[in-house]
């Protein structure tokens, strides 16, 4: 059992498609004749290439109530799938799949009239809205793979991804997915029939429309790897595979063969576009791999990223950043003491949703620092104010924030156990004259992670990259 899932610039245009197609046929016959005659394939599909940008974009205008706007981008997404349709498809699958079009558009446009009734943006119909772009293109692929002669049909993920009411980010109900996933695909599969499942969208249990949030097409195709019980999953992209570092700072980066699931996570944790934390949980419960490959050079081995094997290398693999990003300091007095202070800070961003990508602690005052994204930083100032009002009236507590910074990690698994690591992170960064303003280590030992000024991100990233992977570097 494979299944595949392809990116927005893996069905971007009818080239793109066409090439999706291609790989979608070859898997398909090569596990036929392994499988007793059936093809074991499952395709996941993102949408078009700026397709949920146009819807949002769509809907904001709709809710501004500027008609004229909205529906030029309406006529925008009609024209990029017609055309698709009309380059890829001739006959009844082009009608077909072209009233298809116009019929799930309509329903959009439907959507946004509400939405400039409104005056607003509702979660619940947003969620709705943005299904429109994974549908068209499920559609469109499905039809090509069958004017190529392969068994195929569209599925809505909606029968298959049970979730719950979390608008905008709705959280995956795990055994209810997997019975629905199961009922729905392996007959399709029995017949030798290809799904092509929309990615990113779910539905509750009483059928409403809900999205996976960040990351959430990559983590449909895990999600349906795992209720299937497949073999591995294939992320198609436009990349090689996953790289030691950003190309743009590190002229030397170079595709990894293999990272384990621990150190994809952190890469992703701190801005490296690999797999989502949260798209990586169903896979490693299972022990599925998952490869990273490129649409356009499927020759390309990729990156293997799953349970470590015997032979795997152990030590610094990669160096990311992230920028820009919030440091958050507070200090107390001793009232509240430290557990108290930590326990309910922490209370507080987790009700306002704000992401923590770092903490440190001093050991000689209760006082402790914390990293948060830019666009979250005055949410999070908010939710602690509310939550220490009393404390900073009487300024028992004193909170100082620093803003244009970034965090900088080097990722690899066993570097707890690897004698001198921070020493040699720490002695490459003074031999670069970069300033360190906070460092984390220790709770994982797959991560060693600091926070430097942005002006010196690039050169940070630079000299651990040297001193660890590139030239002369070992690791």
């Amino acid at each position: 059992m494979l299944v595949m899932k392809f990116g927005g610039t893996s069905v971007g245009d009818a080239r793109s498609i066409a090439a999706t197609g291609e790989i979608v046929g070859r898997a398909a016959r090569e596990l036929k004749r392994h499988a007793d005659g059936v093809s074991p394939v499952v395709v996941v599909v993102s949408a078009m290439s700026t397709v949920t940008e146009t819807l949002l974009e769509a809907a904001r205008l709709a809710a501004a109530g500027d008609e004229r706007a909205m529906q030029e981008k309406l006529r925008y997404l009609r024209e990029k799938h017609l055309q698709a349709v009309a380059t890829l498809l001739s006959g009844p699958e082009r009608d077909s799949v072209s009233k298809a079009v116009g019929e799930i558009l309509a329903e959009f446009q439907n959507i946004c009239a509400g939405m400039a009734l409104l005056r607003d943006l509702p979660l619940r119909a947003m969620d709705a809205g943005l299904s429109v772009g994974e549908r068209l293109s499920s559609a469109l692929v499905a039809s090509y793979l069958r004017s190529q002669g392969i068994s195929a049909q569209a599925v809505d993920s909606a029968s298959c991804v049970v979730t719950d009411g979390n608008f905008g980010d709705a959280r995956p109900l795990p055994e209810q997915t997997r019975e629905a996933t199961r009922r729905v695909l392996l007959p399709l599969i029995e017949k030798n029939c290809v799904p092509v499942v929309t990615g990113f969208l779910g539905a509750t249990r009483d059928g409403v429309r809900t999205t996976l949030g960040r990351g959430g097409s990559d983590y449909s195709g895990s999600l349906l790897a795992s209720a299937l019980d497949a073999d591995e999953l294939w992320i198609w992209t436009d990349v090689d595979g996953v790289l030691s570092a950003d190309p743009k700072m590190v002229g030397e980066a170079r595709i990894l063969a293999e990272i384990s699931y621990e150190e994809a996570a952190e890469l992703s944790h701190f801005g490296a576009k690999v797999l989502h934390h949260k798209t990586l949980a169903p896979l490693a419960s299972r022990r599925i791999p998952v490869w990273i490959k490129n649409t356009f050079a499927p020759e390309k081995p990729g990156t293997r990223i799953g349970p470590p094997r015997p032979d795997s290398a152990h030590g610094p693999k990669a160096v990311t950043s992230l920028a820009p990003v919030t440091l958050l300091t507070l200090r107390s007095n001793g009232t509240p003491g430290t557990a108290e202070l930590l326990a309910r800070t922490f209370e507080a961003l987790s009700h306002s949703h704000v992401e923590i990508l770092m903490v440190t602690q001093a050991s000689y005052q209760d006082s402790f620092c914390f990293l948060v994204p830019k666009a979250t930083a005055l949410k999070a100032r908010t939710a602690l104010e509310e939550e220490f009002e009393l404390e900073l009236s009487h300024r028992y507590l004193q909170p100082t924030e620093t803003e244009d910074v970034a965090a900088v990690a080097l990722i690899g698994e066993g570097m707890r156990g690897a004698p001198g690591v921070a020493a040699r992170m720490f002695g490459a960064l003074g031999a670069a004259k970069v300033n360190v303003i906070a460092i984390a280590q220790g709770s994982s030992e797959s991560n060693i992670s600091c926070v430097v000024s942005v002006e010196d991100r690039a050169a940070a990233v630079k000299a651990i990259h040297q001193e660890f992977i590139g030239a002369g570097g070992k690791s």
